[in-house]
């Protein structure tokens, strides 16, 4: 209890948390052999906007993977991710989606410093992100880094990145500002620990020029009583259509 406390009191003091250790080895090797099993199975047959490829067409990012494989939206129910997403939303937790970010060594590119809530236009940004380390992480191998208490900023305004997987990012001089006021942060993982981050927390990461892989699994949650922001999220869907049309994936 006394580490549900504590997570809760980072969780609101900087935007995010990690619990270390949160998957025991097992979950983490049954997860790893789950996801290996859905990429070789839909990785070939799966285009547009559910998968993101290098320039070495390795696999860079999948998206929406709970509703290609029933494992994994059950996987995101399990009793002590709900029971974390209550305590953390203080409310009930309504479970969005599962993605897959694998940066591949040497090639996995990298995500623009963006807040997750302009993507998902949740009316009261009241939501979160589980990241699930299947690999060591740093700094080194393209590591997740954060803006400590950049969540208390509110909504930023975005603009095109033409980053697949990544379609929006901070505009630069709201960045800038963001950099000044909140310290960057970027945490060292082992497989099976978990940062949990707000949803108006800004966060990105860099390329992976390293020989190690970078891979995270992810799943969300919102207030279950907060709705979505129609115009919003169409704005978005708007903006992620033309870059996809560029990319030609549609």
């Amino acid at each position: 209890m006394k580490q549900l406390k504590n997570l809760k009191s980072d969780f609101n003091k900087d935007g995010f948390c990690i619990a270390k250790n949160f998957f025991n080895k097992n979950e983490i090797f049954e997860l790893d052999n789950k996801l290996k099993e859905f990429l070789e199975k839909k990785s070939k047959v799966l285009n547009g906007r559910d998968i993101n490829r290098t320039s070495d067409n390795s696999i860079n990012t999948m998206h929406d993977i709970d509703k290609h494989e029933n494992y994994f939206s059950n996987f995101a129910k399990k009793e002590k991710i709900i029971l974390f997403s209550r305590l953390l939303l203080n409310s009930e937790p309504d479970f969005r989606k599962c993605e897959m970010f694998a940066k591949p060594a040497k090639v996995g590119m990298l995500s623009p410093m963006h807040q997750d809530n302009f993507l998902w236009a949740v009316k009261n940004n009241n939501g979160l992100t589980f990241w699930v380390a299947l690999d060591y992480c740093n700094e080194f191998n393209g590591g997740l880094t954060y803006l400590k208490g950049s969540h208390k900023l509110g909504l930023l305004e975005h603009e095109s990145s033409f980053a697949p997987g990544t379609s929006q990012k901070i505009k630069k001089s709201l960045l800038n500002k963001a950099e000044e006021e909140c310290k960057k942060i970027t945490p060292q993982l082992s497989p099976g620990d978990v940062l949990i981050h707000h949803c108006l927390t800004v966060h990105g990461s860099n390329a992976n020029k390293s020989e190690k892989s970078r891979r995270g699994f992810t799943i969300q949650f919102k207030d279950k009583q907060s709705a979505y922001d129609q115009n919003l999220l169409d704005n978005y869907e708007k903006k992620l259509n033309e870059q996809m049309k560029l990319r030609k994936q549609i």
